[in-house]
Formats: structure tokens, sequence, C-alpha cells
């Protein structure tokens, strides 16, 4: 009878970590899948969907999967919102699975496990981010995989891991080359820990040789498009970037992640330097080794969310038994940290009208911060089918001669986009622009006629035409793009003459 009960309690146990587990991965999916068509696409998943057309080991300002992704999910599937969405969505909820799991591996008990899995479900960042078709997506996956599997070969697995661990990073880098800071996290923890005794077998260095051939195609791309990506990311770091204060980069780590959640990943980083956590010590250093490194070259808040996932799990084993002796606290805790989620979530998911939105955050920090700021990303998913119909007009208000032989040139990539996904119907023909990997594509040189010009600053528009004549105006009350001109320009130059004048590799405004 006594040697019953302990295999009763861990029966009970393992039922009740799989009920929270099962749980949360299932509020993930069903969130996202809920809400999957309640606005439109975002500019991004037009600029995938054509990247997707074009098929290739490389892009100006991504990596290759994403595009693969968008290309597959429109051949399979059409024009469904949904099933694009589906893979972004899927990631997240593995992301949840995978910090659980690490949650038990440091030790987590079973309401441990629920902190993390809750922290990474309700941070306005994830979910945002798993709202939507997009390379950060995937990021917390791949992050949280290799590090779980880092974590075998700390406690013992077969050297032949880091086989594995290379394979998730030859993919986490044909999703997004940030892979290489992870890479480096990891480098500093396994030289600072004694994980640095298994550099002397071959099999972490057979591994990263796997990464590395993974990716190969992708670096070949690039070295055939004169490093068209390290121009971007330079770019990048003399415009947006450098336009970020430093401090926001840490102010963002609160408003991204919830302020709730900061007690959780502070313990988690604090737990791998006791005695408890130094047996995986290493990703406390990994991660300390990220922060420092997006603070010092100014990133944006959010490209730290890849690396949250390790510290919430070990906060929730850090947390998870402090709360077991204080049950009062961790009732109100848990009270505060869903509450809160719940209420950003209300600003970072399509739930209500966006003027709506808008509205509201203008009333209480009106004062600090624009909501257009914080709601970017939803006003982008709004007015691109009504842009198209706008230019379909215009096109169609010119002369048959014209029609047959005119050109449609615009100002970025999300214009670009939606008129080629939209513009089919109306019989538009192929959009193009100098904007990211558009510019690779060049201009129909068959097409020699009137050039529609849709968006662009006054210099662009010197360079293409002589005599531009604005005809209309998109127009539309909450999307991004509110107020955007059309020219038609009869003499112009020829777009295959001044393409390299066009030439725009930066997220920016500026000319």
């Amino acid at each position: 009878m006594g040697a019953s009960m302990p295999a009763e309690v861990d029966r009970v146990r393992r039922t009740h970590e799989w009920a929270v587990l099962l749980a949360l991965v299932a509020a993930k999916l069903g969130t996202h899948l809920a809400l999957a068509t309640r606005y439109g696409r975002h500019r991004d998943e037009y600029y995938f969907i054509d990247c997707g057309k074009h098929l290739a080991f490389g892009y100006v300002d991504h990596a290759p999967m994403v595009p693969w992704l968008a290309g597959a999910s429109t051949r399979l599937f059409g024009d469904s919102l949904v099933m694009l969405r589906l893979p972004a969505i899927l990631a997240g909820a593995c992301a949840i699975w995978l910090t659980i799991l690490l949650a038990r591996r440091f030790g987590a008990n079973v309401f441990g496990q629920a902190l993390a899995g809750i922290a990474l479900l309700l941070a306005p960042a994830y979910l945002r981010m798993h709202g939507m078709l997009d390379i950060v997506a995937f990021e917390p996956l791949f992050w949280t995989a290799s590090a779980l599997l880092v974590a075998d070969l700390i406690d013992g697995a077969d050297k032949k891991r880091w086989l594995l661990v290379g394979l998730v990073a030859g993919l986490g880098l044909l999703n997004k080359h940030t892979m290489l800071l992870w890479g480096l996290g990891l480098g500093v923890g396994i030289l600072a820990t004694p994980l640095r005794a298994q550099l002397k077998s071959p099999w972490p260095w057979l591994g990263a040789a796997l990464a590395l051939l993974i990716v190969s195609p992708n670096v070949l791309w690039q070295a055939q498009h004169d490093w068209a990506t390290v121009e971007f990311i330079r770019t990048m770091g003399q415009t947006v970037l450098a336009d970020i204060p430093r401090p926001l980069f840490l102010v963002g780590q609160v408003l991204y992640f919830g302020i709730f959640a900061l007690p959780i990943w502070l313990a988690g980083l604090a737990y791998f330097f006791t005695d408890a956590g130094k047996r995986y010590r290493l990703f406390g250093y990994a991660f300390v080794a990220v922060l420092v490194v997006l603070t010092v070259t100014g990133a944006k808040p959010y490209y730290s969310a890849p690396a949250y996932p390790l510290v919430f799990a070990a906060g929730g084993a850090w947390l998870g038994q402090w709360f077991e002796s204080h049950p009062g606290v961790r009732a109100a805790f848990t009270a505060l940290l869903v509450g809160t989620g719940l209420l950003l979530a209300l600003f970072t998911l399509p739930l209500l009208p966006l003027s709506t939105v808008d509205a509201a955050l203008e009333k209480t920090l009106g004062a600090i911060v624009r909501p257009t700021d914080l709601t970017h990303d939803m006003h982008d998913e709004l007015g691109w089918p009504e842009q198209s119909a706008v230019v379909a007009r215009v096109f169609e208000e010119l002369t048959p001669e014209e029609r047959a032989t005119a050109t449609i040139f615009t100002a970025n990539y999300g214009q670009a986009s939606a008129l080629n996904l939209h513009g089919g119907a109306y019989g538009l023909p192929r959009a193009t622009s100098g904007y990211m990997t558009h510019y690779l594509w060049g201009p129909d040189e068959s097409r020699t006629g009137p050039v529609v010009v849709v968006g662009g600053s006054k210099k662009m528009l010197a360079t293409i035409c002589d005599a531009p004549e604005e005809v209309a105006r998109i127009r539309h009350e909450v999307a991004m793009e509110s107020d955007v001109p059309i020219h038609v320009c009869r003499e112009h130059a020829s777009l295959k003459a001044v393409w390299p004048q066009l030439k725009r590799y930066l997220h920016s405004g500026r000319e």
C-alpha cells in the first residue's frame, strides 16, 4: 500500500502536467485561429507571397524559409488567409510546448510550468508575432528547440546530439540570420561552463558544419547578389536603428513581454547563477550575451523575443517552488499576470475595431506615444484591396493603347506585392518597385508606355518623370497608408536606365 502511494502521486502529477501543457497549447492555437481573418493580410504577408512566386535561396531583407512557406500555401490552398498563417500559429504553439518541457527539465513543479507557459502565451510580443505569417514568428521555436537539445547534452546525452543542434541551427538560419546571434550566445555559455570539454570531440564541429551546409545555398545567393542582405543590414543600422534610443530597448523589454512577466524572467536569469541552476548556467551566460549585443547595437525591443522562453522556463522553475509556500501571493500574482495579459491583448490582437483601439490608446497614452506607434502592424493589415481598386480605376482611365504598354511602379514592397495579388482580377500588369527584392526583379522592359506611380517622394518622381500628373489619391480611415498619391507619367525616362537610382534597401521613408 505504502509503496504504491508515490507511484500514484507521480501519476497524478504527470496528468496535471499534461493538462497544463495541452490547455496552454490549445489556448494559443484557438486564439490565433479564431482571429486569423479578423482583419486582412499584412504588407509583409503580401511581400512573402510575392517572393514565394519568385522562389530563390535568398532575398534582400530576409532569409528564404518564410517565402517558401508562403509560396507553398498559395499553391496548395489559394488565397486562404487561415492556411497562410497556420505555420506561424503552429510555431507559436510548439514554442509554448518546448518552453514547458524546458521548465520541467529545470525542475519546475506543475504551477511553475503553467507560469512559464502563461507568460509566453500572454506576452504582447508573442500575441502579435504569431497572428500573421512572419519571420519572427519562427525564431522562438528554433532558439528554444536548440536550447532543449543543448540541455540534453548537459544532462549527458550522446554527443551525436550535436548533429541535431546543427540541424536546428541550419533551419533557423534559413528562417532568419539572427540565429547567428543565438549561436554566439550559446558559444559564450559553452566556453564559460564545463560543456566546453565537448569541444575536444568532433561532434560539435560536425554539427556546426551541418548548419553551414544547410545555409550554404543562401550564402551562395548572397555572393551572387553583391551581399544584398549585408547591405540591407548596414543601411538599417544607419537609418531605422540609429533613430532608436538605447534605453528604449531596455524599456521595451517590459512593454513587449509584460510588466508582471518581469519578475518571472528576472527570477529565471537569477536561477542560472544559483546553486540550484548551476548545472544549466550556460543559458544564463547566453541570455546575457544576447541582451548585451542587442542593447549595444540599438536593436528594436522585440529582437530579444526568441531568447525569453528560456528564462520564462527557468523562472517558472524557481518561482513555482517559492509559491508553494506562499499560496496567497501565488493567487494574487497569477491574477495580475493573467489580468494584465488579457487587457494588453485588447491592444495587440484584432479583437476590436482598430479605430476603437486607437481612441483608447490616445486617451490613456496619447501624451507619451502616438497610438499608431503601438498598433502600426494592425493598421498594416487594412486597406490593401481598396488601394488596388483605386489603382485599377486609374489604369482603366488610360487609353487602350496606353493600357497595353503602361507600367505600374510603387514606392514600397507592400504596394507592389498587394497589387500583384489583387491586380489580376482587374487585368493589371505586374507592379514593379525599387524597394527590397523587387529591385532585383527589375522592370518589364517590354512595357514602354506611361508609368503609373503609386506613392513616392518628390525625388523619386523626379527620377522617373518629366511632368508627373497627380490623378488620384488612395484614402483610408485606418490603414497605415491612408493618403497615397497616384501619378501618371507620360513623359518619362527609361525605367531600365534609371533603375539603379530607384534602388531602396531600407525599411525607412528616408530617401
